[in-house]
This record gives structure tokens, sequence and C-alpha cells, in this order.
């Protein structure tokens, strides 16, 4: 190694996790990541998103319930897409799932990574 060397470590949190899935139709209220246990939140860290054709997506806490939307209407033109890393989390409400919901969006693949506490 040289003179000015520095060792690097990356430390994942131990509860961190990532779910990845493609829709072929328009999703209304379809959960993405499942509640956590009771005093439990989801915290959002990162979101990617490719729209095979126009529309909108958003992201909710609730899909069961009172959906709450946390990342509002990413609009797509046709083969668009967005990647999104947050500078903070985002916490959802405690024991709520993840879900998303698109308005003619009706080929797209959605993979958001988080952890839990």
């Amino acid at each position: 190694m040289g003179q000015y060397s520095e060792n690097v470590v990356i430390t994942r949190h131990p509860n961190a996790g990532s779910a990845t899935a493609n829709y072929s139709a328009v999703q209304t209220n379809t959960a993405l990541v499942s509640a956590p246990g009771a005093g439990i939140s989801i915290y959002l860290t990162d979101v990617v998103i490719s729209a095979n054709a126009a529309g909108y997506v958003t992201l909710e806490e609730d899909t069961a319930s009172a959906q709450t939307v946390i990342v509002q209407r990413l609009n797509f033109a046709d083969d668009g897409g967005c990647s999104i890393t947050f500078s903070q989390p985002i916490k959802l409400t405690a024991a709520k799932d993840l879900g998303v919901t698109s308005i003619t969006t009706d080929d797209f693949s959605v993979t958001v990574c988080y952890y839990t506490e």
C-alpha cells in the first residue's frame, strides 16, 4: 500500500432490506413492503422506478385502509424513470406497510431500499 491509504468500512443497517416488483397493469394501493411488527417503522431510503408507458406513480403507506401518500406523483413519459436517494430517510407510521399506486402507467417496475427500526 502507498504512503497515503485509508481503510473504508461500509456498515449496513442490521435491519436493511429491499423490495422489487414488476407490474404489467395499473396498480391501486398495492403493498410493496409488508407492515413490520407493532412499534416498528419502515424508513424509506432509496427508490428506483422505470416506466414503459406514460403516466404517474405514487408511493403510500397503509394500503389497507387510510392511504397516506409519502412520495407524491412521479410523472413519467414513455420509457421514463427515476432514481431517488433521500438525504434523510422517510419514516412511515409504525406498523404500516409501503405500497404503490399508478395512474395510466401499466408497465413499470419499482425497487425500494429501506430499513426497519
